[in-house]
């Protein structure tokens, strides 16, 4: 079972259109430069270098929340991993977690599958069960940022609904949830009774909504100077629309279509168009590309981490399996002895 970046023998089986996405998507993102700089070049640029010169502490801070925002995905996403009984608080779980950063560019969100084969690799659990983990922490940060949306939406018709309609999504979802549990009984998809219906499952959105709350406020940090008049409603619901919206696409990373969407946001904000093109990249290097490098380093230490315990175990790898136990959502872990696979 490779990790991302290893040879396992045998030819990619890979669609084609996995292989065309990433050009496609670089093409967008070259459109989409080429009409920021534009906008640049036509406006005051001198003057919007100028500001961002005088600005750069403001990126800072951004990355600051930026970190946030990880954070609270990696605390919510763990805590979903444990719920299964694999072991992901120490070191090395935190280091599993983050090493799906390095396949941000994958397309259609194949990089998260680099997340469950890490935990598989250190013997933390079966590859069925850290699959089924990773499947449940994006299904619930996804309702995480629908709640997100749908309360934002809500606020704007009257401030009270707000917070009334986040809790009503999010109850809603996970009401939904386990209901459809009894029909999942007996195939791998099955969950322990009552998993979704919890108040543990509920704080874990909670807590990944809080990311997506930091990452709107650092869009919000870094152009809140050039436009006094913006509400901080826009940046709360246009940034991680942006990005689901990007995700969407199926694109890598959703490089492009988030750019263009984020760039028409901030004119809908009224941000000056020779803005747009300084404000958009920064943003994005902030929040996407310089984690990339951080999911590499991550999953250069849990290749070396596998390594060691392979050698130490003689050519065999134990790994810790998940079985559901009981009715309130807990597991009981066995472990498994299972030979290390020989060949390139």
């Amino acid at each position: 079972m490779p990790l991302v970046g290893e040879s396992s023998g045998t030819p990619s089986s890979g669609p084609r259109w996995r292989a065309r996405l990433r050009p496609l998507a670089f093409l967008i993102l070259l459109g989409v430069t080429l009409y920021g700089l534009r906008e640049f070049l036509s406006g005051d640029w001198r003057q919007a270098a100028e500001y961002w010169r005088a600005h750069l502490a403001v990126l800072g801070l951004v990355l600051l929340l930026a970190c946030l925002d990880v954070a609270c995905e990696a605390a919510g996403g763990i805590a979903v991993y444990e719920r299964f009984g694999i072991r992901a608080r120490d070191r090395a779980g935190i280091c599993a977690f983050l090493s799906a950063r390095a396949g941000l560019l994958l397309p259609a969100q194949l990089g998260r599958l680099i997340r469950p084969d890490a935990y598989a690799r250190l013997g933390r659990g079966s590859s069925a069960g850290c699959l089924k983990a990773e499947a449940v922490a994006f299904a619930l940060n996804a309702a995480s940022v629908l709640a997100l949306l749908a309360g934002l939406v809500a606020f704007r018709i009257h401030p009270v609904l707000g917070p009334v309609v986040g809790a009503a999504t999010i109850a809603a979802l996970l009401l939904s949830g386990n209901r459809l549990s009894p029909f999942l009984a007996g195939t791998r998809l099955a969950l322990p009774s009552g998993f979704w219906w919890r108040g543990s499952t509920a704080a874990i959105v909670l807590v990944q909504m809080a990311g997506w709350i930091a990452h709107a406020l650092g869009l919000y940090v870094m152009v809140r100077g050039l436009n006094p008049l913006i509400s901080l409603w826009d940046p709360l619901f246009l940034a991680p629309a942006s990005s689901l919206l990007g995700a969407g696409t199926g694109l890598p990373g959703g490089v492009g279509a988030t750019e263009g969407l984020l760039g028409a946001s901030l004119e809908w904000m009224r941000i000056p168009k020779e803005h747009l093109l300084l404000a958009v990249g920064a943003f994005r290097v902030v929040t996407f590309w310089v984690w990339i490098p951080v999911g590499w380093m991550a999953l250069a230490f849990v290749r070396r981490g596998a390594a060691r315990r392979a050698a130490a175990s003689g050519g065999v790898t134990r790994r810790e399996t998940s079985l559901p136990s009981g009715e309130t959502g807990g597991t009981a872990r066995i472990e498994a002895v299972v030979p290390d696979p020989v060949g390139p």
